[in-house]
């Protein structure tokens, strides 16, 4: 019990004595990141009512005319009501304090540092169940949602995926546009470390001009690519690492209280990614 005891006693020190610098050069995808590492819990950052953009300034999000600036040094020992407050008063925006799967606010009297130690509840599900469950909702979700998706039992390849070093590719591709010529558009979803993304023409043409054009500068998820017309991956919330298991995302699946409203939202995203990208189709002409 004593070396388990000093290890927990280390982890609070660590967390404790743990600071962090925020300017508005910061971005927000930066700023989270560097809070999570630094004391263990998770930081939302709001734009207006909505999550902001991960790849934002902090100065470019501010609301207010009574804004400071300067720089903030944040330390695990601030309370989160102030760390909060001082992040409006100082950037002119706001964030909130989370616990370490982001599934829960931090009280405004706890110490940052306590946020990250906050116990979070976790069932004991391997790691190919965690991620059989993603790939069986992934497909409910989206067949809900009205996409043509025949849906696919992916356990065996599950199991091979943890067996080997190699990474094992499968997944799942449905038609999201027909173009005037006839011609399918397919959206794949499949595993490399993360979950990815793939844009093409059915029977694996990938190569179009135009389809590219229609592409480019869509969404910040999406980019062209040698090997798709588009290609890409969730943004850093719905981040699902299924190799390292420790993305953000991993936790939330970990949580049965939250793992059903991650996945919805992980969805949604999806689904909006696909109807930016309809609507580019058509405003082309395709």
């Amino acid at each position: 019990m004593g070396i388990i005891n000093n290890l927990i006693n280390s982890i609070k020190d660590n967390f404790t004595m743990a600071e962090i610098s925020i300017n508005g050069r910061m971005t927000v995808k930066s700023l989270r990141k560097q809070f999570k590492d630094a004391f263990g819990a998770s930081l939302r950052v709001y734009k207006g009512a909505k999550f902001a953009p991960e790849d934002a300034t902090l100065a470019s999000i501010r609301s207010g005319e009574n804004v400071k600036g300067g720089e903030l040094v944040c330390k695990g020992n601030l309370q989160v009501g102030n760390f909060e407050a001082k992040m409006k008063e100082m950037f002119g925006i706001t964030v909130k304090v989370a616990n370490p799967d982001n599934t829960k606010l931090a009280s405004s009297n706890m110490t940052i540092a306590a946020a990250g130690r906050e116990a979070v509840a976790t069932d004991d599900w391997s790691n190919e169940q965690l991620q059989c469950y993603f790939w069986d909702t992934l497909q409910d979700l989206l067949i809900a949602k009205g996409y043509d998706i025949e849906k696919k039992d992916f356990s065996k390849e599950i199991e091979d995926y943890y067996k080997s070093t190699r990474y094992k590719r499968y997944g799942v591709t449905f038609n999201i546009y027909r173009t005037k010529k006839k011609k399918d558009i397919t959206f794949t979803v499949y595993a490399l470390e993360k979950y990815v993304y793939g844009i093409k023409y059915s029977g694996d043409v990938a190569k179009d001009k135009v389809l590219e054009e229609a592409i480019d500068g869509v969404s910040p998820l999406i980019t062209l690519n040698e090997n798709w017309a588009g290609f890409g991956g969730p943004s850093s919330r719905y981040e699902l690492n299924f190799k390292k298991m420790d993305s953000e995302g991993i936790g939330k699946l970990k949580n049965p209280t939250s793992r059903a409203a991650f996945m919805n939202g992980l969805a949604n995203e999806i689904d909006a990614l696909i109807k930016k990208l309809v609507e580019s189709f058509k405003k082309k002409g395709l």
